[in-house]
């Protein structure tokens, strides 16, 4: 069995889980983890996990939300409650493999390290990549140029990434507290690009060694997740983009906006889009506290950490090829305008090293 490093915990997040958590706690035996570091945080499940726990588990430390508000209170009852300086922050969903919680443990050794991500791979197909080498779009949307390419293609070497996925995440609590936690009012959808962002905006690095792997469940979401999404991009624009960096993107930020626009009231979602600006309208009072934590603690400036990329799209609003080749003209202008932009915005920072 592998030895499990002395200074990691484990706390998964779950909801309605019974299904996938014994695979789950399976796959964190075989790790080596002593179900004494285990926390299972239990968001509102009405499906019987805490029966499945109490028999099957009893050494698993139970700990139960009231209410449901996504993923990220139950990741930061972990994080907060983590008696060890690491944790490795998990959804009930994923199983990890041997050796990957100590291979992540050795790559956050590095110096500025806050921050280890496994290579993600689907879990009925894991020769197949679901999250690698992904970054922040600055349009505030995903990049993830490995997705569904075979694991071989992301090659061997440990690389520094610009974000991660939040459905299993080796991390540094205090940095973690540092920076301010997962924001609780996303509820769903960017909530892990924006949690990530902000560790490298305080000047801490985010590593992802490829041979660190953990098999996901991952599921078709439905159209009401468009609220959030919505909602959600413009607040962390808003909140942790440098004013200068607002300004010189807002011509394409208009654009995209548009398009989108076009795209959901095309397909229906009228009211989910109306909802979602109304939605942001209710966040924007507090944006001045918002942006004042991110200017404490900003070290790097945006110029160094946004990039442009593929764009991710879901299948039900991709269309046909007539579509694909409209993304693809899109991605270029898109392109084009941050090689243009880009090196006009400050740049100026360092890398700290976690603690």
């Amino acid at each position: 069995m592998p030895e499990f490093p002395v200074d990691v915990s484990v706390a998964i997040v779950a909801h309605n889980a019974a299904a996938t958590l014994p695979d789950t706690l399976a796959s964190l035996r075989d790790a080596g983890c002593p179900q004494a570091r285990i926390t299972t945080v239990d968001v509102a499940s009405t499906d019987g996990t805490a029966a499945f726990l109490a028999r099957e588990a009893p050494g698993v430390r139970h700990r139960r939300l009231a209410d449901n508000r996504g993923p990220s209170p139950g990741r930061n009852a972990g994080i907060r409650e983590c008696p060890t300086p690491w944790l490795l922050l998990m959804d009930a969903d994923v199983q990890v493999e041997p050796d990957t919680i100590r291979l992540l443990r050795e790559a956050a050794g590095a110096p500025g390290v806050a921050i280890a991500s496994p290579l993600v791979v689907h879990a009925d197909r894991p020769e197949v990549i679901q999250y690698a080498g992904t970054g922040f779009h600055y349009i505030c949307e995903a990049v993830n140029p490995y997705l569904d390419r075979p694991v071989a293609a992301r090659g061997d070497d440990t690389r520094d990434i610009g974000a991660a996925s939040g459905c299993a995440l080796l991390i540094d609590c205090g940095v973690a507290m540092q920076v301010g936690l997962f924001d609780e009012r996303y509820f769903i959808g960017k909530e892990d690009g924006d949690f990530t962002h902000r560790v490298r905006l305080a000047g801490y690095r985010i590593v992802e060694p490829p041979a660190a792997r953990v098999r996901h469940r991952s599921r078709p979401r439905g159209p009401w997740l468009f609220y959030y999404q919505i909602r959600n991009r413009w607040h962390v624009i808003l909140k942790d983009y440098q004013t200068r960096t607002i300004l010189a993107l807002l011509p394409v930020l208009v654009l995209h906006e548009a398009l989108q626009a076009c795209v959901l009231m095309a397909k229906g979602h009228a009211v989910t889009y109306a909802r979602a600006w109304a939605g942001l309208c209710r966040l924007l009072p507090a944006l001045p506290r918002d942006r004042a934590l991110v200017n404490r603690i900003r070290v790097v400036a945006d110029r160094d950490l946004l990039q442009d990329g593929a764009l991710v799209m879901r299948d039900d609003l991709a269309g046909g090829s007539l579509a694909a080749r409209a993304r693809r003209s899109y991605e270029k202008l898109l392109r084009a305008y941050w090689r243009a932009v880009g090196p006009l915005l400050p740049s100026a920072g360092k890398v700290r090293r976690a603690s």
